[in-house]
């Protein structure tokens, strides 16, 4: 369940710190928002150049921004337990408002995910939901959390919490339609489903799991129909390899 392309794509996609907030009493000109968001992208795209750069940034006075690039490109390379520790220390030094911080230790939260300590993980994002309780990414990757370790009806109240924040988030409708599948609540899981999918038709996670209800609920036709829809729209995808796996164990079946 945890779903380490979506973290990643949070991380280096929609949540961008404001360069101003990292700063703080940083100002010299290697703190402007360019450098900075080009140093984000070469943290999504080379980790270890990013780092390299970075670090160099860090040391002509790029702080707190430097420091963050430091810590996405470390996301990126892997190093899940350094970064996490290193967005606590983060969170802790940076003079700005309790909603930033949260959002920072957030990412921390992401990284213990992603290094295995779902304990840790959900003490941070306990933490950052306190500080900042209508944070809708808050919410969903404490939902990752839960259903880490099993507690998918606690995984489903977060859930329901951020599509209520943010409705249109089709990615966490699709995360709630599995986690409902999880539960055996199938009708609940089909609506989720078909809710991402009228957001985004070719949702790759929302046509997987709807293919996924439909083989439980016998509709092997449909299954094969959304497994193939997404084979065809993400050829490279996670999901389109185990929508393959899928229509390679129905086949085996037949026989």
């Amino acid at each position: 369940m945890i779903n380490a392309i979506r973290i990643l794509s949070l991380l280096f996609m929609v949540f961008i710190m404001p360069v101003q907030v990292l700063g703080g009493e940083n100002t010299t000109p290697a703190n402007d928002e360019g450098h900075y968001r080009a140093c984000l992208n070469m943290a999504a795209n080379n980790p270890k150049s990013a780092f390299d750069e970075a670090t160099r940034w860090e040391s002509l006075g790029g702080g707190h921004p430097a420091r963050y690039c430091a810590l996405a490109a470390l996301m990126g390379m892997g190093k899940y337990g350094e970064a996490a520790q290193g967005f606590e220390r983060l969170a802790d030094a940076i003079n700005s408002s309790a909603e930033f911080k949260a959002k920072i230790l957030a990412r921390s939260a992401e990284a213990w995910l992603l290094f295995g300590n779902t304990q840790t993980a959900l003490k941070t994002i306990d933490t950052a939901i306190r500080m900042s309780a209508d944070d809708a990414e808050a919410l969903v990757i404490r939902a990752q959390i839960f259903a880490a370790m099993g507690a998918f009806w606690e995984a489903t109240d977060d859930l329901g919490r951020a599509i209520t924040i943010t409705p249109l988030d089709a990615d966490a409708l699709a995360f709630r339609a599995s986690a409902w599948r999880q539960l055996d609540v199938l009708d609940l899981a089909e609506e989720d489903a078909k809710r991402a999918l009228g957001i985004m038709p070719t949702h790759p996670d929302a046509l997987l799991e709807l293919g996924n209800i439909l083989r439980i609920q016998g509709d092997l036709a449909g299954a094969r129909k959304n497994w193939r829809a997404v084979i065809s729209a993400w050829p490279a995808s996670k999901a389109a390899q185990a929508a393959q796996t899928n229509i390679e164990l129905l086949n085996v079946a037949k026989k």
